[in-house]
């Protein structure tokens, strides 16, 4: 089993990352890092400000974008049905009406289509 933290070089991917990775190390399973960052900006220790290979965490896993797969939301659901996964974590923003009409919203396809809970949070 495994959860999966999608991952943006945002205030609200690394927060995902961090909770992710706490929850990972409770529970004793695998972390998965999606990068669903569109600009391509990777993730290491650095970038999330986390030791990822920290204590109690069996496993960790970052997974860089993919060549095949263009949206963010597909990645993440399809990664999630692949590892059985147990729970995905989130960072959600606000965003305007307008935005969210002309991005569409990627957080929202997560929340409905996920096959496991899905946990939002905001970056404080």
């Amino acid at each position: 089993m495994a959860i999966v933290a999608c991952y943006t070089n945002t205030p609200e991917g690394h927060a995902a990352v961090a909770r992710a990775h706490q929850e990972s190390s409770r529970l004793g399973e695998e972390l998965v890092v999606v990068n669903i960052d569109s600009n391509g900006s990777g993730i290491g220790t650095e970038a999330s400000g986390l030791d990822l290979t920290g204590t109690g965490t069996s496993r960790v896993r970052v997974l860089p974008p993919s060549p095949s797969i263009h949206d963010a939301a597909d990645l993440v659901l399809q990664t999630q049905q692949e590892l059985n996964a147990t729970l995905i974590v989130l960072g959600l923003r606000r965003r305007s009406r307008v935005g969210k009409l002309i991005m569409g919203s990627h957080a929202q396809r997560i929340l409905i289509e996920a096959d496991c809970p899905v946990l939002t949070l905001k970056a404080v």
